[in-house]
């Protein structure tokens, strides 16, 4: 895909839309639509597609992948020799970003909150530090406030800042861009228009830039966004926040571009997020059995958005559905990475 944002719709605008938004090439697009007629039969669907982000960015990436592809590509515009960013301890998006960083010379420091322990907590931490990521053990206070984590912990870098979850109006444009590379995969006949499209919602970046992305691809499909973390991060009102920060984004190429604001086609579904981020659900686990080996899902995200479109299928009874695959399954190398090279506090998070 071209470095520019795809909402060109002359050559003009493509050369501005370039020159203005960053990008670096991390391998995020063009991700294939597969097709689940035996799951659409269970599930009494007219049709059952999967678009396969969970393949998406070399090495490792899934929906994070499309978001660092803008960020980091304004980190190296801006000629950062280091970035920082924040999550859980078993955060996938700070492990991509640290992944990614040193594939493009630049140092990554992570800023690590708490999550419940878990083997995929141990393996993402013992992976960023082979990565060569620098690791912090954070609080909300240095997430709320990303001048204080700098300070605390990276103050010589001058580091590019990258929120958490990659959640910003230039990381959203990576799913705007997203969107309209799936009209083209429609007008291509790979899958049908869909009646529904189900994704999962932490920060919700995602879900903002595809609902920018689907309005500009004049696709009227219903987005429902599966809320798998606390109310804090996901809200309604935080989404149509995302949607004005992608907006102002854009208008920085296009003077006229205006997004339409969040309507009864979108919708943010919160009865399946169990007990909060990283706290898997009997519905996630059903779900993870029901998709078997057809996609991959995780406890964190993906398996509660699926199990929302599993409990919610006879609403689209006999239509098109989609459901949009954030997840990405690889393991990365841990090499000899060891607890004991992790910092004191980290350190009980990756005991086995």
């Amino acid at each position: 895909m071209a470095g520019g944002a795809v909402l060109a719709v002359s050559p003009r605008l493509a050369r501005a839309q370039e020159r203005a938004l960053p990008f670096t090439d991390l391998g995020a697009s063009r991700t294939r639509v597969t097709t689940h007629a035996a799951l659409a039969r269970a599930l009494g669907l007219g049709s059952l597609h999967v678009k396969r982000d969970d393949e998406s960015g070399a090495e490792f990436g899934g929906s994070k992948a499309r978001k660092l592809e803008r960020l980091l590509g304004a980190a190296r515009r801006e000629r950062r020799d280091a970035v920082l960013t924040f999550g859980g301890v078993g955060s996938n998006h700070a492990l991509a970003t640290a992944i990614h960083a040193r594939r493009l010379g630049m140092r990554a420091h992570l800023v690590l909150l708490h999550e419940p322990p878990s083997p995929h907590v141990r393996r993402h931490l013992l992976a960023a530090l082979h990565a060569g990521a620098e690791l912090h053990a954070g609080t909300r206070a240095d997430r709320d406030v990303p001048g204080r984590a700098v300070a605390r912990f990276a103050a010589a870098d001058d580091p590019y800042v990258i929120p958490p979850g990659g959640t910003s109006g230039l990381g959203g444009v990576g799913y705007v861009d997203a969107a309209l590379e799936l009209r083209r995969q429609i007008d291509a006949g790979a899958l049908p228009a869909p009646d529904a499209i189900y994704v999962a919602a932490g920060t919700t970046g995602t879900a903002a830039g595809l609902w920018v992305g689907l309005q500009a691809a004049q696709l009227p499909a219903r987005l429902i966004a599966v809320r798998a973390s606390g109310r804090a991060t996901a809200s309604r009102a935080r989404v149509q926040t995302e949607v004005d920060a992608i907006e102002a984004t854009l208008r920085g190429t296009d003077a006229t571009f205006a997004a339409a604001p969040l309507d009864d086609r979108f919708e943010l579904e919160h009865r399946f997020a169990g007990e909060g981020y990283a706290r898997p659900t009997d519905a996630g686990r059903r779900a993870r059995a029901l998709a078997g080996s057809a996609f991959p899902l995780d406890d964190t995200y993906t398996a509660k958005a699926f199990a929302a479109l599993v409990a919610r299928a006879g609403a689209h009874r006999g239509r098109p559905v989609l459901f949009w695959d954030t997840f990405d399954p690889r393991r990365p190398p841990i090499g000899a990475a060891r607890v004991e090279d992790l910092p004191r506090r980290l350190r009980a998070y990756a005991r086995e």
